[in-house]
């Protein structure tokens, strides 16, 4: 936020939630006052009686001149169900009934967070199999009884990438407790519904059998290893998870930031 004029004292501080692409669930809110390393719970009321898709809360507070930060903290209820859930966020700012100024955004709902615990930023031409950890946490209300693994490459060009390479110039595999299993291309089936899967090519998916309950962490380990087959060139690639659950109505598909490795 940015003051221009002095300091202003007792300004109104009016939060907006909603709540209408997010699942049914109570919310909690805390803000810090500026300068202040404490939180101060605010009490949440719904804009209108009844409604379930908006909730409002307001607090005072000082406004220093200059620029300064409004730090908030929400605390969900519920857990998401679908990609791209979250809650809208409208803070308006007054001052004795006058609009000092109106900021928008929203706080998406975490469903399937992957963090890279470990792993090679290379995988050698024609050498040893290079590994990667990942720690999965399936933070949704729903069990997914198998997570995929997506690992395509392309030919990266000052920065870009320019052509895609079938998966089958590299091996890829996942480590179970009888040890190391191939992870292969599965036979053709319904498109996925994720956008962010669709514009990948269908051998880039790489079936596994992991289960992942709701509210559960795994960690997975894989290994690649370049086949001998890849052309010259700088290529570079990425692995990608993938979870899909398939309800009364509708599939539902999560999927992770990519974690990209060069080819050496």
């Amino acid at each position: 936020m940015d003051n221009d004029e002095s300091k202003r004292i007792d300004v109104d501080v009016n939060l907006l939630l909603s709540l209408k692409r997010a699942p049914k669930g109570d919310v909690a809110i805390e803000y810090q006052e500026i300068g202040s390393s404490s939180w101060k719970d605010l009490r949440l009321s719904p804009k209108i009686a009844g409604s379930k898709e908006e909730l409002s809360g307001t607090f005072q507070a000082a406004l220093p001149s200059g620029h300064s930060t409004l730090r908030l903290r929400l605390t969900p209820g519920m857990r998401p169900t679908d990609s791209g859930q979250s809650i809208g966020i409208t803070a308006r700012l007054s001052r004795a009934r006058k609009s000092l100024d109106t900021a928008n955004g929203s706080a998406p709902l975490t469903n399937f967070r992957v963090e890279k615990k470990s792993g090679s930023e290379y995988v050698q031409r024609k050498g040893d199999w290079s590994e990667y950890d990942f720690l999965v946490n399936n933070l949704s209300a729903v069990n997914y009884p198998k997570v995929q693994v997506l690992a395509f490459m392309c030919e990266e060009v000052e920065g870009d990438c320019t052509e895609n390479e079938s998966t089958s110039t590299l091996s890829l595999q996942w480590k179970t407790a009888d040890g190391w299993r191939d992870l292969k291309i599965p036979s053709p089936g319904p498109a996925p519904t994720s956008d962010a899967v669709r514009d990948l090519e269908d051998d880039a998916a790489l079936v596994s059998e992991i289960p992942l309950p709701h509210a559960a962490s795994k960690l997975l380990n894989f290994r690649i290893k370049e086949t001998g087959n890849l052309r010259k060139g700088p290529w570079k690639g990425q692995l990608q998870l993938l979870a899909r659950h398939k309800g009364d109505e509708s599939t539902t598909a999560l999927s992770s930031k990519g974690i990209t490795f060069e080819i050496k």
